[in-house]
């Protein structure tokens, strides 16, 4: 398959998310495979090794757009506004296949390039639900659960539907050498070289659906023998921010350290000095998180939700986030273990070594690209069944 490929996120260049990092991570990959891939944002040039293209567009996060629209239309804002120039340089250049991870910027764009020959493929966490995707030709699906249960359970016709899972850089994302010597050249952070520390990574809104105010209230059931610190990091808006901060330090006073939109860099530090990894989401659509601890070894513990139970596999524990203690019970037990968090670790690299380095999905990226040419069109854009 040489036809060129597009990879394209409206909010690339401008937000450093889940999407984006897809978006930005897969283009690397097959760039450095040597795919003629290009990669497509709204904002400035997003640390990406591939070629890319600026399509100015209106952000989500713009002042005016704050101020007068929730953010479910800011985002749509953002997409329709993306739509346009991305269709108008797709069509007069010589790429065939565009893969999209915005929603309506996909569904639009599959319905306005019938009959032009460009292929659409939308990579989809489920939230939208089977019927949404099955208005798609193409559709990449993170875990087997999404297509083998969800999709089918419903009734949808699954031809055109791909299972490619997240992929972590496991050249960038490596074990720290020395933890200690880690810490130690990052004093701002303030971890002693003895402490247990527990890394938790994602949004700061009041009740959102990262749930960083669980793993205080786990972290904080911790006997005070166990030397814990929770370290998290997230995206926030300053005055979330300061709220959210005023409530943990309440429950764990100087045992909590609070990062607030972390360039890349800095966060594979993070991982790098921390000693396990928690995640407190009860329906996390895939989690690069995971993928991005995993590959620096670090022990994970999720939800028992059937994708995050198939991502952690053997790297870690899978146990019910509602239930007051589960958490703190297995972190009390991980402190008091190092050889049991040694081992762990070493299946956490491996895992990601064997299940989501570049090496084992760039060829399934570029499976589907090739099956994608050899289909005929099959989606009017609507609901199929």
């Amino acid at each position: 398959m040489r036809s060129p490929i597009a990879i394209a996120c409206s909010g690339l260049g401008h937000v450093r998310r889940g999407n984006e990092t897809w978006a930005r991570d897969v283009a690397a990959a097959l760039h450095d495979a040597g795919a003629p891939v290009t990669l497509f944002g709204g904002g400035p040039r997003a640390e990406a090794s591939s070629p890319y293209i600026r399509i100015p567009n209106l952000r989500r996060d713009f002042p005016v757009l704050r101020r007068w629209l929730p953010w479910p239309k800011r985002y749509l804002a953002e997409q329709l506004s993306f739509l346009l120039g991305l269709r108008g340089r797709l069509l007069g250049g010589s790429w065939r296949l565009v893969h999209l991870c915005d929603p309506d910027l996909a569904l639009q764009m599959h319905r306005r390039t019938q009959g032009t020959g460009l292929r659409v493929v939308f990579k989809d966490g489920m939230r939208l639900g089977p019927h949404w995707c099955s208005r798609l030709d193409f559709v990449q699906v993170l875990a087997p659960y999404y297509r083998d249960v969800v999709a089918r359970e419903a009734g949808v016709d699954t031809r055109g539907w791909f299972v490619i899972p997240h992929l972590v850089d496991t050249g960038t994302f490596q074990p720290a050498n020395d933890r200690r010597a880690t810490r130690a050249a990052w004093p701002e952070l303030g971890l002693g070289p003895e402490e247990f520390v527990v890394l938790g990574v994602g949004d700061y809104s009041d009740g959102g659906n990262k749930r960083l105010e669980w793993l205080v209230q786990e972290v904080a059931a911790l006997p005070s023998n166990a030397g814990a610190v929770l370290v998290l990091a997230g995206q926030s808006e300053p005055e979330v921010f300061r709220q959210f901060e005023m409530k943990a330090r309440s429950v764990l006073g100087e045992r909590v350290r609070l990062l607030r939109n972390l360039p890349r860099a800095q966060v594979l530090r993070l991982y790098q000095v921390a000693d396990v990894f928690a995640h407190a989401a009860l329906q996390e659509p895939f989690g690069i998180v995971f993928l991005e601890a995993m590959a620096c070894g670090l022990p994970l513990v999720g939800h028992t939700w059937p994708v995050t139970q198939w991502v952690i596999g053997d790297a870690g524990e899978s146990l019910d986030m509602t239930r007051l203690g589960a958490l703190s019970e297995v972190l009390g037990r991980w402190s008091a273990s190092p050889g049991e968090r040694e081992e762990l670790a070493g299946r956490a690299r491996r895992r990601a070594l064997e299940q989501f380095a570049p090496c084992r999905l760039v060829p399934r990226y570029l499976e589907m690209y090739a099956a994608m040419e050899s289909e005929p069109p099959h989606a009017t854009g609507e609901p199929r069944s």
